[in-house]
């Protein structure tokens, strides 16, 4: 049993704001969406990067009650929120039941809790240590808050696979739907960054540092050097094309394959160096779809090996020279925002130059260029720290 898998909700919460409507002004606006990021606890060195995509002030209450989200972690609220926010879209007021699956990606977890349990464990002993931190603090947390809020019975998964996570819980979410393992799935991915994640991305040299040209992310730009880490989430409510006809819903996409890679020459935290092994993966998986593709939502986020494999893989797998849009410019790494950011290409929503990328990397050969037209066929890219890599094709309805 297969079936057309279809989006018809998208929820998404970042350092936009709330709503694919903000990440769609956010997009045609090219700004990147960086704030400060709290430094008083002394984990950052003194020449640290400043600047993260922080979700704080925003207001939840409209889809997450105060009470429920007192018992919940960043994560999960995040999550939470994104779900609630992509029901409504789809139009759908009850998916309680045994046939609706939770599926989300999380690069690093709910590293808050986690951190405050560990604080009390150090300092205090393992008798401190509270079991209602130690409930939100695990990975899947968040995807088990989502079910319960929801009354989502269905599976339950959670993926950790860095920044090709989101990628991998769309087509994961998408099986649910094709095999008949589900009637409707939640999927997508959330992150939190806080000071301490932040820190040690940091030291790991994958964030931007301050320079003499700012502190910016600058995807496939010849100055980058890191990406901007950003936290919330993005959730898309996936259904069989028949139920979602049925019930009158509105399709934003039509969700169609995914190639997953692994490249065995990169280390175990950074990226590798066979692009002529992704691309022929890449080409092996999807043929003669690939010529189909007019966008290309990358997932270059402004590290100098990421958006150098981006680019090589980009360039042999796809001759025909696609545009190509770089929205993590816009909304950082993490978070998931690519998936709102391939509905919205699908749809036509704008896509600036980002304001930071002004000056392309000749040995690259990517060019940013301004996107305003409904996509056919797109193409969602993601290659991650450790070698994994993942692709997605979305189509226009």
């Amino acid at each position: 049993m297969s079936r057309d898998v279809v989006v018809t909700g998208v929820g998404c919460v970042g350092p936009y704001g709330l709503g694919r409507q903000a990440l769609a002004q956010a997009l045609a606006a090219g700004q990147p969406c960086a704030s400060p990021v709290e430094r008083t606890a002394g984990y950052h060195r003194p020449n640290a990067a400043r600047l993260a995509g922080r979700c704080a002030g925003l207001d939840f209450a409209p889809w997450l009650s105060p009470q429920a989200a007192r018992r919940m972690s960043d994560l999960s609220q995040y999550t939470v929120t994104a779900c609630r926010m992509a029901m409504q879209d789809a139009g759908l007021s009850d998916v309680r039941g045994d046939g609706t699956a939770i599926v989300v990606a999380t690069a690093h977890g709910p590293g808050g809790f986690t951190e405050q349990l560990a604080r009390q464990i150090l300092e205090k002993g393992g008798k401190a240590a509270s079991p209602f931190l130690f409930t939100d603090c695990v990975a899947n947390a968040a995807a088990g808050q989502a079910g319960i809020d929801l009354g989502a019975r269905g599976p339950n998964v959670t993926i950790c696979q860095r920044e090709a996570g989101p990628l991998l819980a769309l087509a994961q979410g998408a099986e649910e739907i094709a095999r008949g393992r589900a009637d409707l799935c939640f999927a997508g991915a959330a992150d939190e960054i806080e000071p301490l994640v932040h820190a040690i991305l940091d030291r790991f040299r994958a964030i931007a540092r301050p320079t003499a040209d700012g502190e910016l992310p600058r995807p496939f730009d010849r100055r980058r050097n890191g990406a901007l880490a950003a936290a919330g989430a993005t959730m898309l409510v996936l259904e069989a094309e028949e139920r979602a006809r049925a019930r009158g819903a509105t399709v934003l996409a039509r969700v169609g394959r995914t190639v997953r890679a692994f490249d065995p020459t990169a280390t175990r935290a950074g990226f590798g160096r066979d692009a002529d092994g992704l691309a022929d993966t890449l080409r092996a998986g999807l043929g003669t779809a690939l010529a189909a593709v007019d966008v290309v939502v990358s997932g270059a986020a402004g590290t100098r090996a990421g958006d150098a494999l981006e680019a090589a893989v980009l360039r042999a797998a796809l001759p025909h020279g696609p545009a190509v849009v770089a929205p993590k410019a816009v909304h950082g790494e993490y978070g998931g925002g690519t998936l709102a950011a391939g509905v919205l290409a699908v749809l036509g929503a704008p896509f600036a130059v980002p304001a930071a990328c002004g000056e392309p990397d000749p040995d690259l050969c990517i060019r940013l260029a301004p996107r305003a037209e409904p996509a056919r066929t797109v193409l969602l890219s993601a290659l991650g720290g450790g070698g994994v890599a993942a692709w997605t094709l979305l189509h226009a309805e």
